[in-house]
């Protein structure tokens, strides 16, 4: 072991010697690799813009920036896009998806969060412009200018509109149309049933009249118009604020609904609801049916049915023919009879009201399907909680709907609504339709009433033509008519009378006194449009009973329509012989009676009267 010390110490003696002192040791610098550029991994996704930015990046000026800017700034201080005050001094987007960046502060994380928040709401952001700051407060002032520009055509559309509104209540319109394609608008209103043009205008000014009333109305569709899709929105008399539209004295409410035209056009219709007071006048409580147009012995039965406890009253017809109006005069009297003693809800879609004493409960035509459909259903469950006398439903249009109303029914409650039949006695077709079992519809005790009605347009009684005159004027087309107006009244008379049931038509018919009978004159006077003025219920109504059901339910509808008319069953009368009524007695021309119900009878049963009777004289 000594050996091997000793070999080691003279070749550490040999190696010092060599190098004249201990070894040097050279640390090694580390070598730098040149990554290439497609070596760089790509920036992961959701990294911040700042982090993967060049440095070198391109700022436009007034110079390459051409302040040409078009569509709305969202991030304005009114703008859709809430941001930070902050923010607004570093960016700026517009609904065309234009997104300015200050060049100097394009990484900061006010920036950033502007654009995440912009796309996380729907916003197009293009790629960012960096500019200088000097281009942002341009793009504000643009916003600024814009505003007051468009604050100036608001002021104008919103005068338009009150003016629309008031010539037509003093027309006495029940809907204004306005179609706004093809570069002009078109304005129509809806005066004792027709479509009469009002006006016509430019289509931009018709663009800025629909933005305007959807601007200035409650509960739209959405948050922002969309033209490319059905909206729906009311404008209301109890709303207030600066931006109010102020609706005429008489209007309660206005609905509206726009729906997109082809050729990127629009349409708008707007529901004018008028109230009692403005119908009626100011005893317009104390009113009744007959003042609308029901018989004496029709408004008997109304009287019965307001006072029979609990069931079911259904008063159906088209679109835009009374019934809510109807309804309306049936329950006011009802509330004076009973002194405002009796608790009365409304549920409507969209809520009209016009009830003294009543509560309203409004459910929003306005909203989507789904929403409303909830908010109905919500409305339904608590509604018994409320302790109601009477309920009023705005119509029986489903078959959730329908089950509410029967169990409403079923408690004891007078329930009262509208449907679309074409005939009271088409009532409970229109329910098993829906889906409701027959063991209840055929039930007479919850079924109290049906009715139907339609609005005949009332003949001027200033210049209307009598029957004779007018055949002779009008040609064979007004003489055939006479023919068909003959017939059907006297058939009418031989079927009403008591003693004439069971004999054959033949043996009943008698001449009828058409002395009344007038034509509406075409041309019209001042006091009238075309020969008509105002528009008058042609209704026919039901008591139910045992018998009348059984045989509706065993789809005997023909017996069933026989014992209804029948002298010797429940004595009623059906729309058709009402506007026989009416034109007999000269509140209706025959033309207008047979548009809206028909002919007034067969060829055949007008060959039968002539045998009887012969030709008309």
């Amino acid at each position: 072991m000594s050996g091997l010390f000793e070999t080691l110490g003279r070749k550490l003696q040999a190696l010092v010697g060599q190098g004249g002192g201990a070894p040097e040791v050279k640390r090694q610098q580390p070598v730098k690799k040149k990554i290439p550029v497609a070596a760089v991994p790509p920036p992961q996704q959701g990294a911040s813009p700042a982090a993967t930015e060049p440095d070198n990046i391109k700022m436009e000026d007034e110079r390459t920036l051409p302040l040409l800017f078009s569509g709305d700034v969202l991030t304005a201080v009114d703008g859709v896009l809430k941001i930070p005050d902050e923010a607004r001094n570093l960016c700026a987007l517009f609904s065309t998806g234009l997104w300015l960046v200050s060049a100097s502060h394009r990484r900061s994380p006010l920036v950033t969060s502007v654009a995440q928040a912009a796309k996380r709401q729907g916003f197009r952001v293009d790629e960012p412009r960096y500019v200088t700051p000097n281009i942002i407060i341009q793009a504000y002032l643009y916003s600024e200018r814009k505003k007051s520009s468009s604050q100036f055509d608001e002021n104008s559309a919103r005068r338009r509109i009150v003016a629309t509104f008031d010539q037509a209540v003093q027309l006495g319109a029940n809907d204004i149309h306005i179609e706004s394609v093809n570069g002009r608008a078109v304005v129509q209103f809806r005066i004792d049933g027709s479509l009469r043009r009002q006006d016509v205008w430019t289509q931009r000014e018709g663009d800025q009249f629909l933005a305007a009333v959807f601007a200035h109305s409650i509960g739209q569709s959405g948050a922002t118009a969309n033209w490319q899709e059905p909206m729906a929105a009311m404008l209301t008399s109890d709303a207030r604020g600066k931006e109010v539209i102020s609706l005429p004295k008489g209007i309660i409410s206005v609905r509206c609904q726009w729906v997109p035209l082809s050729n990127e056009g629009k349409y708008l219709d707007m529901r004018l609801c008028y109230d009692s007071a403005h119908l009626w006048g100011e005893n317009f409580i104390m009113a009744d049916v007959d003042s609308l147009g029901f018989s004496q012995e029709q408004l008997k039965v109304v009287q019965s049915l307001r006072a029979a406890p609990g069931g079911l009253r259904i008063f159906s017809g088209p679109v835009n023919q009374g019934k809510t109006t109807t309804l309306r005069v049936v329950l006011n009297r009802r509330m004076a009879e009973t002194e405002m003693r009796l608790n009365c809800l409304l549920i409507e879609d969209p809520p009209e009201g016009g009830i003294i004493g009543a509560r309203q409960i409004g459910v929003s035509a306005s909203v989507k399907d789904e929403q409303r459909e909830q908010t109905f259903v919500e409305i339904m469950r608590c509604a018994l909680r409320l302790d109601p006398d009477i309920i009023m439903l705005g119509e029986v249009r489903d078959k959730q709907t329908a089950e509410f109303a029967f169990r409403l029914a079923l408690t004891g409650r007078q329930v009262y609504t509208t449907g679309h039949v074409y005939s009271a006695l088409a009532t409970p077709k229109r329910l098993r339709d829906i889906g409701i079992e027959p063991y209840i519809v055929y039930d007479y005790h919850l079924v109290r009433g049906m009715a139907c009605q339609r609005l005949l347009r009332s003949i001027c009684q200033s210049c209307r033509i009598p029957l004779k005159d007018a055949c002779n004027e009008f040609g064979p087309m007004a003489r055939e008519l006479a023919r068909r107006l003959r017939a059907g009244i006297a058939i009418m008379d031989a079927k009403r009378n008591k003693a004439n049931v069971g004999k054959p038509l033949s043996e009943c018919v008698v001449e009828p006194d058409l002395s009344q009978v007038y034509f509406a004159n075409p041309e019209g006077c001042p006091k009238c449009y075309h020969g008509r003025a105002g528009r008058t219920v042609c209704a026919e109504i039901i008591e139910t009973d045992a018998k009348l059901m059984s045989l509706l339910e065993d789809n005997r509808e023909q017996d069933a329509e026989d014992y209804w008319l029948s002298p010797v069953g429940l004595d009623g009368i059906n729309m058709l012989q009402r506007g026989l009524e009416k034109v007999r007695f000269g509140e209706v021309s025959p033309d207008d009676a047979e548009f809206e119900l028909g002919y007034f009878a067969r060829d055949r049963e007008v060959e039968e009267v002539e045998q009887v009777l012969g030709g008309l004289p």
